[in-house]
C-alpha cells in the first residue's frame, strides 16, 4: 500500500468512528495525491514542502472545501513528516471522470449517466433523515457507482424497505386521529404486522387506493402511479420476504435511482405530515 493509500484509508476509517457518515462517504470516492515541492520547508535542514492534494468528483467538491479545516486537521495528525518532506497544507481540487469509451460523441452520456449515483449521494447529505436510511442509501449508490448491480439493487430495496415502514407507522398515526376503530385494527394487523415488507406494501397500497384523495392533496398527483417506485421491494424480495436474488438491468437499476430520488422527498413529506394531519368534518 502506497503512503497516499495508506492515508486515505485512514481518513475513511477515522471519519467513520467520528460519526462523520457525509464527509466519509465522499472521501471514498476521493483521492489522495501528495504534492511535492521544492521550496524547503525550514524545519529540517534540506527538507521540503509537500500538500496534500484530495482530488474529489466535482459534486462533491464544495462540501470538502466547507469542511477544509476539518480535513486539514485530521491530515495533519495522520500524516508523519520524514527527512524529506513536510505536510504544510492541504487543499481540494476536481477528479477527473473515469470514461470508459474514447468515442467523443459518447463521453458527455456516461458522464451524466454516472452521476445519477455520485448526485443522489449529495442529495441524500443534505436531507433530514436518520442515519440508518442515509447508510443504506449511500452504500446503493456506492454499489451503483462500481456497477455491483445486485448488490446496489438489494441496498435500495433495503431503503425502500425502510422508508415504507417509516410511511406505515405515520399513516398508523394519522388513523389513530382520524380512522375508525376498525380501520385502526386492520392496518395495524395487515400494515404494521405484516410477515413481510411484499405484503407491507401490498396492504398498504390498497389504502392509497381507497384514500387516493389524501396522497393527492398532499402531492402525489397520481398517488398509484408515485408509489410504484417501491417496486423495488418485490425485486428484492419474494412474498416470504426473502431476497430473489434476481439482478436488474443496467437501464433498469438507473431508473430505479433516478425515480427513487423523486419518490423520497415526497414520502418523507407525508412521514412528517400525517401524525398530526386532521381531516375536516
Amino acid at each position: 500500500m502506497t503512503p497516499e493509500k495508506s492515508l486515505h484509508y485512514t481518513m475513511i476509517k477515522y471519519l467513520d468512528i467520528e460519526g462523520e457518515t457525509q464527509l466519509s462517504n465522499f472521501i471514498k470516492h476521493s483521492k489522495i495525491v501528495y504534492d511535492r515541492r521544492w521550496d524547503y520547508s525550514g524545519i529540517v535542514s534540506n527538507q521540503r514542502k509537500m500538500f496534500i492534494n484530495i482530488k474529489t468528483p466535482i459534486e462533491f467538491k464544495k462540501t470538502l472545501e466547507d469542511n477544509l479545516e476539518k480535513l486539514e486537521k485530521i491530515c495533519f495528525e495522520i500524516y508523519e513528516d520524514d527527512e524529506e518532506y513536510a505536510a504544510v497544507g492541504v487543499y481540494i481540487s476536481t477528479l477527473a471522470y473515469n470514461i470508459t469509451s474514447v468515442e467523443i460523441d459518447e463521453i458527455e452520456n456516461e458522464i451524466v449517466e454516472d452521476s445519477i449515483y455520485r448526485n443522489f449521494m449529495l442529495e441524500i447529505s443534505s436531507m433530514d433523515i436518520d442515519q440508518i436510511e442515509k447508510r443504506y442509501l449511500y452504500e446503493a449508490c456506492e454499489c451503483g457507482i462500481r456497477d455491483n448491480r445486485l448488490a446496489a439493487s438489494t441496498m435500495l430495496g433495503c431503503a425502500a424497505e425502510y422508508l415504507l415502514i417509516n410511511l406505515s407507522n405515520a399513516y398508523y398515526k394519522y388513523l389513530e386521529n382520524n380512522g375508525t376503530s376498525n380501520e385502526i385494527e386492520n392496518f395495524k394487523r395487515k400494515v404494521i404486522n405484516a410477515k413481510s415488507a411484499y405484503d407491507r406494501l401490498d396492504e398498504f397500497e390498497k389504502r392509497i387506493e381507497s384514500n387516493i384523495s389524501l396522497f393527492q392533496e398532499l402531492g402525489f398527483e397520481n398517488p398509484k402511479l408515485n408509489f410504484n417506485f417501491l417496486d423495488i421491494i418485490r425485486k428484492v424480495r419474494n412474498q416470504s420476504g426473502h431476497p430473489t436474488g434476481l439482478e436488474v438491468s443496467e437501464g433498469d437499476l438507473k431508473m430505479f435511482f433516478g425515480n427513487y430520488q423523486h419518490f423520497i422527498k415526497l414520502a418523507h413529506k407525508l412521514i412528517d405530515v400525517f401524525p398530526t394531519y386532521s381531516v375536516e368534518g
